[in-house]
């Protein structure tokens, strides 16, 4: 059984306990990306255990379809989200230890946001939040004189290709 989900700041820890069984911890880590490159999504067990037989799923909230799922000890893409096929990769170097990461990559500014780490089972269910930020650099900055204005100088400043855009 699993209980609410807390809200989290950047370098909180989580910690529930399941009925004497085992405990997801996460220490959050909100990675500032640029568009195109790749993020990499940590997710863990402790105490350790091996996350073979679990089934581990992604997702971006409980109403849609996954980011990525493995379960049966094979990753399953046929429902993926759509925007996220070809794109994500579970590493599993170090499953028999309970640590998996997803790694997403061609970074969009539509992968900025929440996301859902999700083990489960026979026993127990757990979930844990993490949120990626998205951030696309824009062109340098062109910065060029365009004549006499108003009884002065008019120097324009131009860029673009910014995510989230600057405010002005």
């Amino acid at each position: 059984m699993t209980g609410k989900v807390p809200s989290f700041s950047p370098g909180s820890t989580v910690s529930s306990a399941l009925a004497g069984y085992v405990a997801l911890c996460l220490a959050l880590q909100v990675p500032r990306l640029v568009a195109d490159g790749e993020a990499v999504l940590p997710c863990h067990l402790s105490p350790r255990m091996s996350a073979e037989n679990m089934e581990l799923r992604w997702f971006r909230s409980p109403f849609s379809a996954f980011v990525h799922l493995y379960r049966g000890g094979q990753d399953l893409c046929g429902q993926q989200m759509p925007e996220y096929r070809g794109r994500t990769e579970l590493l599993k170097d170090d499953i028999t230890d309970g640590r998996v990461s997803l790694r997403i990559h061609d970074i969009r500014p539509s992968d900025d946001g929440q996301y859902k780490c999700y083990f489960q089972s026979s026993v127990f269910y757990e979930e844990a939040l993490l949120e990626l930020q998205v951030a696309g650099l824009g062109s340098a900055p062109a910065i060029s004189v365009e004549g006499h204005q108003d009884g002065g100088i008019r120097v324009v400043c131009r860029s673009a290709g910014w995510y989230p855009k600057p405010e002005a």
